[in-house]
């Protein structure tokens, strides 16, 4: 799991599995709090699928990351997509799910390094979607000289 590191003065952030995190002894508990902060009214609440989460390791196109507080415990989470989108033929990120927990404090250093695994992969811009109200939106609006607000995400029921 220590394939990619780099440290913050508690957490570690790690390039890892989607494997290891589910089989985290934190990973259920740390997947529940996200699923309850981060449910949207539309889809439902979040059921993360590991199979679909590995097959996107698989071909190349998904990369999990983790947030390790004292060497062992599992705070947070992300997942960065990467293709090239075709109408603009240019490679892109896009942050699938990034969550911590309320007690690590350790958001920002999370994004930070989605952000050079990005750069690092060669993509010209990340995107993260966030629920609206959520902790996630707060700190990107705070964040506004950094991110720039450039989309309205509407949805609709279809079922």
């Amino acid at each position: 799991m220590l394939s990619w590191i780099v440290y913050d003065v508690l957490n570690v952030v790690v390039k890892c599995t989607a494997a290891e995190i589910f089989d985290h002894p934190d990973g259920p508990g740390l997947i529940a709090e996200y699923a309850e902060e981060c449910g949207n009214a539309l889809v439902g609440t979040p059921a993360p699928q590991r199979d679909r989460y590995e097959n996107l390791e698989a071909c190349g196109m998904g990369q999990c990351f983790a947030a390790i507080r004292g060497g062992k415990d599992l705070v947070g989470f992300a997942f960065v997509l990467v293709t090239v989108v075709p109408h603009y033929d240019v490679k892109l990120a896009a942050v699938e799910s990034v969550f911590v927990t309320k007690s690590a404090h350790c958001g920002a250093v999370l994004m930070t390094r989605l952000n050079e695994y990005a750069v690092k992969m060669g993509c010209a811009t990340i995107f993260y979607t966030a629920p609206v109200g959520s902790r996630l939106a707060r700190l990107l609006f705070l964040c506004a000289d950094e991110y720039t607000h450039t989309s309205h995400v509407f949805s609709r029921r279809l079922n």
